[in-house]
């Protein structure tokens, strides 16, 4: 019986855990970004170096600059440090978010050009499938 309480109450810790792991995993919104532009630039990042690379770690924006191209046209340039499966090797990525940004209300990704430091291949497919999912989430 004893064993049984434990079950359950570890069952229940799970189910008030599991929506929390799910929402850290949540895709950003181009179109609510909020006030905090470091904060927004962060977690497009750390999105993007999990897409590209999904066994990384300990992310860190060590920069970010949201730079106009040409008129309707924003990169979001960032720099994040992560670490490697081993957790022993930092490496860094230097995403670059090519943004329609035309419509001030409504911001969609066109692309993303992703590169690193890491010798391995990161995985192309699912950064272009991550461009889906920033529209999507934007709609």
């Amino acid at each position: 019986m004893k064993n049984l309480y434990k079950g359950l109450a570890v069952l229940g810790v799970a189910i008030l855990l599991a929506p929390a792991a799910r929402a850290a995993d949540d895709v950003p919104n181009f179109n609510k970004r909020g006030d905090d532009d470091k904060e927004f630039a962060k977690r497009v990042g750390i999105t993007i170096v999990k897409k590209a690379r999904p066994t990384t770690k300990d992310f860190t924006l060590q920069n970010y600059k949201f730079k106009e191209t040409k008129t309707g046209r924003t990169e979001l340039q960032l720099e994040i440090g992560y670490k490697g499966a081993t957790g022993f090797t930092k490496y860094t990525a230097k995403p670059v978010v090519l943004i329609d940004t035309s419509n001030k209300d409504k911001w969609e990704v066109v692309r993303i050009d992703y590169e690193d430091n890491n010798k391995l291949t990161y995985s192309r497919k699912n950064l272009e499938n991550l461009v889906k999912e920033f529209n999507d989430a934007s709609k």
